[in-house]
């Protein structure tokens, strides 16, 4: 049995300094929304000439190729193809660092890594909420109650990524959460380029195939109705997961099947921008959407468990950082097929949809995120904003 002494054990430097060391911990490096994260922040820091250490609790991934080259960064992961919860040979790292030099920062991924975190000496602490239900009671029921042991104000250092998550983990632990929304940083098309194209009549989605991404099913049904408007229309699913034989059989039923087309997973990130070229509009959620925004392509927001093909309308039209995967009870809703004949009603129509949501992509624009991140994390107040 391992004993130790809070006061030294979990001891924090309030003084306010410039950060040069940071600590991320997550999982694995399969692929993924929070994993391509990862990546994008590894990949930033380091180009700015921070010293990155990145510890992989449970296994290494794919993911783990984009980061082989990049320089400043030292990955610390036992390749275990068991995929444990919790790698005990990378616990025995992290405890080893208890003698070391403290880290300016530690940020860590979700709620098992941010507990993990504490085995790591840190000048200040700080984990992301990336799903709106991480920190669910009986998801993480020992989780939390041993965070709360170890350190009672756990919840102050939280980041959300955007305010529904925030408002839905507020609920989960019963503690007022003032923190920050820490957006993900994204990189998008140069401001000459747009791939959105008013003559194009292709339609995509990018996402995980999974039981709560309704979106992929309600297409099919609409595009039933749109080949009808104009047979041109073609709607590409981009992704896999659990739900991908259920959504083939539905495609194989349909009589739109002809022009729907299941592309599997991207091979390379120039596979996903190619998938966004030509594109007439975008439906789904998520950092997928943001992206598609991003580069000039109308994106048609979707909502979680929704049957019936509701939207709060275009990107745009949603409140500060959020991107679709979560929705306010008070909101107005519309259809989606109501709101892609909406673009097809006149070029000019089109074209202000696509500059609106451009502009409110530039929101998760990498530089500007990432230099609001380091800049409020080296203050030492732990309750500051982000925007």
């Amino acid at each position: 049995m391992i004993t130790f002494s809070n006061d030294h054990f979990f001891d924090f430097e309030k003084q306010a300094r410039p950060i040069k060391s940071i600590a991320l911990i997550h999982k694995n490096m399969k692929p993924g929304g929070v994993e391509m994260l990862v990546v994008r922040m590894v990949k930033w820091l380091s180009a700015r000439g921070y010293n990155v250490t990145l510890f992989l609790f449970s296994s290494g991934g794919p993911l783990l190729r984009q980061l082989e080259t990049v320089k400043g960064v030292t990955i610390i992961v036992d390749e275990d193809t068991t995929d444990p919860s919790v790698n005990m040979w990378l616990v025995t790292k992290m405890l080893r660092t208890r003698f070391e030099d403290k880290f300016d920062l530690v940020y860590s991924f979700g709620p098992k890594s941010f507990l993990l975190s504490y085995l790591l000496p840190a000048s200040k602490r700080l984990s992301g909420v990336y799903h709106p239900e991480s920190y669910k009671q009986e998801r993480t029921e020992k989780v939390i109650k041993t965070l709360k042991l170890i350190d009672p104000k756990f919840h102050t250092r939280l980041l959300f990524m955007n305010p529904s998550i925030q408002k839905m983990t507020e609920k989960a632990i019963g503690e007022p959460l003032n923190n920050s929304i820490f957006p993900m940083p994204l990189d998008f098309c140069s401001n000459s380029e747009t791939q959105g194209n008013f003559e194009s009549r292709r339609i995509v989605s990018i996402g995980r195939l999974a039981h709560f991404r309704t979106y992929n099913y309600y297409m099919i049904d609409i595009m039933e109705e749109l080949i009808q408007l104009d047979p041109k229309f073609t709607y590409h699913i981009y992704g896999s997961g659990q739900d991908e034989d259920d959504l083939r059989e539905k495609i194989a039923n349909s009589p739109a099947r002809d022009h729907i087309v299941m592309h599997g997973d991207f091979a390379t990130i120039g596979d996903k921008k190619r998938a966004l070229q030509d594109t007439f509009c975008f439906v789904g959620m998520g950092v997928p959407l943001i992206e598609a925004a991003g580069c000039g392509i109308p994106g048609i927001t979707a909502k979680i468990n929704d049957p019936f093909g509701l939207t709060e309308g275009f990107l745009h039209q949603l409140p500060p950082y959020e991107s679709g995967d979560s929705f306010s009870a008070d909101s107005e809703l519309f259809s989606v097929q109501t709101q892609i004949e909406k673009l097809l009603s006149s070029e000019t129509e089109y074209r202000k949809m696509s500059k609106r949501d451009r502009i409110k992509a530039r929101e998760f624009e990498s530089d500007h995120v990432m230099e609001n991140f380091i800049k409020e994390a080296e203050i030492k107040d732990f309750s500051f904003r982000l925007h």
